[in-house]
């Protein structure tokens, strides 16, 4: 009798953490915008590497699925960290988890561009856009 209310006793604090990091979605849900942003950047990634690869007569499989694994770690990372950030007080853990999406989505934006490149499509003004913001440090 003593092991089964323990493991009610667990599973109440259980449900009772899930619960947090589920109001802090709720209460920031611009956080999942970013996460859907991420997720709709990474399938343009692919989609642009894709047919870069087919018109420079570069298609592998080896390189697709290596790709599209590392596309998937990084989805369950992204994911992982929703979790974890409630863990970190005071709403500085939404706050980091903004500038690691962010920063996150500037990457596969940045590979995007460069898909765009191999293709022949020029992209400097888009590089210029996103220089100003990654570079910005640099200048100052």
């Amino acid at each position: 009798m003593n092991d089964e209310i323990e493991i009610v006793v667990s599973l109440m604090e259980e449900e009772k953490h899930m619960n947090d990091w589920v109001k802090m979605i709720e209460a920031e849900p611009r956080l999942l915008f970013v996460l859907s942003l991420i997720s709709v950047a990474m399938l343009l990634d692919l989609l642009t590497g894709l047919i870069a690869a087919k018109i420079l007569k570069q298609l592998s499989s080896k390189i697709g699925i290596n790709g599209l694994l590392r596309k998937i770690a990084s989805i369950l990372l992204l994911l992982f960290f929703l979790p974890v950030s409630s863990l970190i007080p005071l709403q500085i853990g939404s706050a980091l988890l903004y500038a690691f999406y962010l920063s996150f989505l500037m990457l596969e934006l940045h590979s995007i561009l460069e898909n765009y490149e191999k293709m022949g499509i020029k992209t400097i003004i888009f590089q210029k856009f996103l220089a100003y913001f990654t570079n910005k440090d640099e200048e100052e």
